[in-house]
């Protein structure tokens, strides 16, 4: 109105053009003035329209303003989509024309105008109805998203929390490292353990000093032997036992496991310690140890008063055959429990002392031989062969008694738990380092499962304990701890339902020290 009144104020005078500034203030104060949010959406096409005839108007008053139809066109295909282009774009069009219905010709500068504008406006509407569509189907797609990832972090709080309250519940001590060493979760029953000395967010570097000791009780971890420091360098930790000492005679024991954690592309991405106490389970076991080595001890000695008034009684002239034989029963019995005592008593000095040894220079091939001769007789009655490979003297410096024992436990294992019809075959290799004894059986053989187990205490396998043959599942675990005691190892290997083989590996002395030896 400015730009008219200053420069063209003739077309104030233009009936037409004086209504369509009339129609689009009116459409102004419509636009201002009216809560158009209480009305029904339709109602509001009222503005746009108003102005479409507002500029019809003034371009038929003789104003060239048919460029403004392109501002309710943006609206209306804007806000009312196919149905706001399909009226705008007619009205705008009709707008453009009124002028031009009634002349009697149509000058050529007219032209463009009539027949390009419209076609514009059918561009600026479709183009912005389906810009308006994309907008709202990527708003639609950014609002399920939005939805989706607040869903999703909803279910982490949840599992976050739900994971929390395990953790804090269990007394099993367990924390969580990065792949950098620092601590991400560490529950309550551990931050207990360590009486708040570690925290999250530390390094497992300050954890060194807090583990205390080895399963001896007398090797110190140190900083580069705590679980959490080898656990952050990618170890693996398989149930070690380990004593924490809390002062003033306080010692607490833990079953530490450590694993390694991956992320999705296989790389590391931390690990998890996890700590259990046994300590009321140590004390347990070492209450039973103590029991069984007091009973065993003072069984020992009625026992040896029982066997020297059997063997008395075997050798009294008046004795009957009869009687003679039942004597021998009970011997042997009473001798076989002796050496149950016997075995108890080794085992509980193991566990706390290791095993003592009278090492002296041994011909082990004579061991060997007297052992397979004594227990030919058992080997027949069960219907075995019994096969030997001893061909040169063996010498090594060891305890005769305990190597003994060591050969008679492994080759009454194999004459036990081989069926009629089988074999056992025993070989002894000497050489310059070691001496090489394997004893081999065609019994019923070991599970994979149970193989590792086998050289526990007390442990027997299932399906020997299920069986008629006795036994303690001390003979194994002896053998293993006299052989380890001599510098040596004993390893077995069995297949099940095809026999069993016992390699013991034993250090021969070198020619200087088998001269000065006796």
């Amino acid at each position: 109105m400015a730009a008219v009144v200053a420069y063209d104020p003739v077309y104030l005078r233009q009936p037409r053009f004086g209504a369509g500034l009339l129609v689009a203030i009116g459409a102004s104060v419509l636009a201002i003035v009216v809560p158009w949010h209480r009305l029904p959406s339709p109602a509001a096409v009222l503005v746009p329209m108003a102005d479409i005839v507002a500029v019809g108007l003034v371009v038929a008053g003789g104003y060239r303003a048919s460029f403004l139809l392109v501002l309710p066109v943006l609206w209306m295909s804007a806000v009312h989509g196919a149905a706001g282009v399909v009226v705008s774009v007619a009205a705008a069009t009709l707008a453009v024309w009124g002028g031009n219905l009634y002349a009697p010709s149509i000058a050529l500068g007219d032209l463009p105008r009539l027949i390009l504008l419209p076609v514009v406006l059918v561009a600026v509407g479709v183009g912005t109805y389906l810009s308006e569509r994309r907008s709202a189907a990527r708003l639609d797609l950014l609002g399920r998203q939005s939805a989706l990832i607040e869903e999703t972090l909803a279910d982490s709080h949840q599992q976050s929390r739900l994971l929390d309250s395990i953790l804090n519940t269990i007394d099993v001590g367990v924390v969580a490292l990065d792949k950098d060493g620092y601590i991400t979760i560490l529950n309550r029953a551990h931050a207990a353990a360590v009486e708040g000395r570690l925290k999250v967010g530390d390094h497992v570097s300050v954890h060194g000093g807090i583990d205390g000791y080895a399963a001896d009780r007398k090797t110190p971890l140190g900083a580069g032997g705590s679980p959490l420091v080898r656990a952050s360098r990618g170890e693996d930790i398989d149930r070690e036992l380990t004593w924490w000492d809390h002062g003033e005679g306080r010692w607490i024991a833990y079953r530490v496991s450590a694993a390694q954690l991956a992320d999705g592309a296989g790389r590391r991405a931390g690990a998890v310690v996890v700590y259990q106490d046994l300590t009321a389970e140590m004390a347990a076991l070492a209450q039973r140890e103590d029991f069984v080595s007091s009973v065993s001890h003072e069984l020992r000695t009625p026992l040896t008063s029982v066997l020297g008034y059997l063997e008395l009684a075997a050798d009294e002239p008046t004795a009957t055959e009869g009687v003679r034989t039942h004597l021998r029963v009970a011997e042997r019995n009473a001798e076989r429990l002796l050496h149950l005592v016997a075995d108890l008593l080794l085992a509980a000095r193991t566990r706390e002392r290791g095993v003592e040894l009278d090492r002296s220079m041994t011909d082990l091939r004579n061991l060997v031989a007297e052992s397979v001769q004594s227990q030919l007789p058992h080997a027949r009655s069960a219907g075995l062969e019994v096969r030997h490979h001893l061909t040169e003297p063996c010498r090594l410096l060891g305890d005769r008694t305990r190597l003994g024992q060591v050969i008679d436990n492994v080759l009454s294992n194999a004459i036990k738990y081989t069926p009629r019809g089988g074999e056992v075959e025993v070989a002894l290799w000497p050489g310059p380092d070691v001496a090489r004894l394997t004893i081999r059986d065609t019994g019923i053989g070991i599970a994979a499962a149970d193989q590792e187990k086998l050289f526990a205490r007390f442990y027997r396998a299932p399906a020997v304990r299920q069986g008629s043959v006795p036994g303690t599942g001390l003979g194994l675990y002896l053998s293993r701890q006299i052989v380890e005691a001599h510098g040596g190892t004993m390893e077995l290997t069995s297949v099940l339902g095809e026999g069993t083989s016992v390699e013991i590996l034993l250090p021969t002395p070198g020619p200087g020290e088998r001269e000065t030896r006796p």
